[in-house]
């Protein structure tokens, strides 16, 4: 039976890759075995090696022709390198190998049914997220449990398929009656594909107050890090901030602390700043500067300009949270608590990009510290969904301290908290290292920047090995998959999302070509000055 599966024998082995010597007869290197035909050394396929009652497993990574010098002559032969995953073991697959096959042993071609037994694996699950791209009419399945619990990586170009991924990934959960996913959609995709089951709340009609924001979120806010009093800022403001939380929340003052989420009047900080700002000193020579005095300048038109303008309105100009327990009702919103509400979509297409970072740091951080704080997080764990994410959790100066912090403390610790991360980027390299290595399961779509994907071999594990020279080739909505949630990497076409997300391209030579719907400038103008996008 072994034998019209032979293709070669093993001529070099390292620690993790093992190059094999094709079988002469293999001319035209194809293997026809059954009714079909199977191609040999073909990128992201898959060989195994006999070694005593167990067959070690590897994906074939690369190939090459070499000139072999023989007693008659020189003819070229194939080689081909395979990068070693797992072990079948009695009948079942297992990742990692425990021993490694050595030079001159045979090789074989693992046909469809032979691979079907590693595919299913986490067939009773029944959780499938697509069809196999190199085994027709065979569905991949994963371990649900074990992909949304750690941490998620959608990785791809613009036009890749992400949006359609992620829609039909949260689809397949959506339909559960205690599902609890919150979405930062930064340009308005999501509405439509989860109607059915989500709360659309779009910021700007939201209420997340200041006084939510904790010290780093504030300090960043408020205070230009080049400014040269910038010290003196932080350590006054903070003081005032926890002065003033105290204050206005007498019974909890035993316990609060400048991070607590309680109300406080920001206004009275800003009348307080500016007098110490102006302060000057009498004394018998006269009056002088007081100890403050300019130091608050540039200070003050950072905090009105953030105040008075109408596109901050949703945190600075609050109109129902003015207490410490109207937090409650928010938060219950937030998480959807209340209601048959499974998804959360918050819509961030309306805010001022600088202020974007800020709310992304927010969010995520009352995620963590709500499920922190609860006693019963264990029962409502919950899945932080992060589109553009190379847009505020990057690491160069662009990105938010605030939020890079806050998502690499969840990478680090949430799973303990039950809080879970959905990385979502068309530009892995731009986002935090310590964020996407906590990642442990990847969808990599085509990606055709060369620095992003070296970024992601250097991040994932040794079986990508040879699957990154495909990525350029992959289609749109076909990505590979890897991780905790699957024993083996996948080329997997993922499922088309139903409804799908609004994140069509715009056929440009289709409505140049064919005239559509007129444009209203005047309508389109009023939108503008009202702020109003539906």
């Amino acid at each position: 039976m072994w034998e019209e599966k032979f293709i070669g024998t093993v001529k070099e082995v390292t620690n993790a890759a093992v190059t094999i010597l094709l079988n002469r007869n293999l001319a035209s290197l194809t293997k026809v075995i059954g009714n079909k035909t199977y191609y040999i050394g073909q990128i992201g396929s898959y060989l195994f090696i006999p070694i005593g009652n167990e067959c070690t497993f590897g994906i074939v990574s690369h190939m090459t022709k070499e000139e072999i010098t023989l007693q008659s002559g020189s003819e070229f032969r194939y080689l081909v390198t395979i990068t070693l995953i797992g072990t079948f073991r009695k009948g079942k697959f297992e990742t990692g190998v425990a021993v490694l096959p050595t030079v001159d042993m045979p090789a074989f071609i693992l046909e469809d049914k032979d691979l079907r037994g590693a595919f299913a694996a986490y067939l009773h699950y029944d959780f499938s997220v697509g069809r196999l791209s190199l085994i027709e009419n065979e569905r991949a399945f994963i371990d649900p449990n074990r992909f949304f619990g750690k941490h998620i990586a959608i990785l791809g170009s613009s036009g890749a398929g992400k949006s359609y991924t992620v829609a039909t990934l949260l689809q397949k959960v959506a339909v559960f009656p205690d599902t609890h996913i919150v979405v930062l959609d930064l340009h308005n995709e999501y509405r439509k594909a989860f109607a059915a089951y989500c709360q659309y709340c779009e910021i700007g009609s939201l209420e997340l107050p200041y006084w939510l924001l904790n010290a780093e979120e504030m300090l960043e806010l408020f205070v230009e890090p080049s400014d040269e009093n910038a010290s003196v800022q932080s350590s006054v403001l903070q003081d005032l901030v926890y002065n003033a939380k105290k204050g206005k929340n007498p019974e909890l003052s035993s316990a609060i602390t400048i991070d607590s989420p309680v109300y406080y009047d920001l206004k009275d900080i800003v009348t307080r700043i500016r007098f110490l700002d102006t302060e000057r000193i009498s004394s018998a020579s006269g009056s002088k500067e007081g100890p403050h005095y300019g130091k608050f300048s540039r200070m003050l038109v950072r905090l009105e300009s953030k105040i008075f303008d109408p596109r901050y309105a949703f945190m600075f100009q609050p109109n129902v949270m003015h207490s410490t327990k109207d937090v409650v009702t928010l938060m219950e919103m937030i998480f959807g608590l209340v209601g048959k509400s499974r998804i959360t979509v918050m819509d961030l297409s309306g805010v001022p990009f600088d202020i974007v970072k800020t709310i992304a740091a927010l969010l995520a951080r009352i995620t963590f510290d709500f499920n922190f704080w609860n006693p019963k997080h264990t029962d409502l764990p919950i899945l932080l969904v992060f589109e553009e994410a190379h847009n505020y959790l990057s690491s160069s100066a662009d990105g938010s301290k605030a939020a890079r912090r806050t998502v690499e403390r969840i990478a680090k610790e949430g799973r303990k908290y039950g809080v879970s991360c959905m990385i979502v980027s068309q530009r892995p390299s731009e986002i935090s290292e310590t964020i996407l290595s906590q990642c442990n399961n990847y969808v990599v779509m085509r990606l055709v920047n060369p620095t992003d994907v070296q970024y992601i071999k250097r991040l994932v594990p040794e079986s990508f090995a040879g699957l990154d020279s495909i990525i350029p080739l992959l289609r749109q909505g076909e990505g590979i998959i890897m991780g905790d949630a699957i024993l083996i990497p996948q080329r997997v076409q993922m499922d088309m999302p139903n409804p799908p997300p609004e994140s069509i391209d715009v056929r440009f030579f289709d409505k140049w070509r064919q005239p559509g719907e007129r444009t209203n400038a005047q309508e389109v103008m009023d939108r503008w000055w009202n702020q109003r996008r539906s």
